[in-house]
């Protein structure tokens, strides 16, 4: 079982990479701006993995703290494109050089199990109740 699940991981993040930047071309063709067209790529490649976890009734891997980086890999990917179509250099090879770094980033990040960065629990040092007075 360990075996196919990383068999599907791998799949996975080909297709997140491959689907960033489809869907940030797309979008760009279909008349969004730069900023609107990488967060509909963005959008299309988590997508995909999202629909996975709640077909098979789990919690989405996105939405979870405790998972490897999933969303950040597909935004570097959406931005790559953005900036080849800003700079008009956007061709087959940029286009396979995106779609290979948000592979990558994905693959390091299940590899050596990067997380984003999570906020601190810190204590505050007022109380959180406040105190009660008696009514004399």
């Amino acid at each position: 079982m360990e075996r196919t699940q990383a068999a599907v991981n791998v799949f996975d993040a080909a297709g997140l990479g491959l689907f960033c930047v489809t869907g940030t071309t797309k979008a760009y063709d279909y008349g969004l701006g730069l900023t609107s067209s990488a967060a509909l790529g963005l959008a299309t490649a988590v997508g995909g993995g999202v629909l996975r976890d709640v077909l098979a009734n789990e919690v989405p891997s996105l939405l979870r703290w405790d998972r490897d980086l999933y969303a950040v890999p597909a935004i570097v990917g959406a931005t790559t494109v953005v900036l080849c179509i800003r700079f008009d250099t956007l061709n087959a090879f940029t286009s396979g050089a995106a779609v290979l770094t948000a592979f990558v980033l994905r693959l390091l990040a299940m590899r050596y199990h990067w997380r984003a960065p999570r906020a601190w629990n810190r204590r505050s040092s007022t109380s959180e109740e406040p105190e009660k007075t008696t009514a004399q």
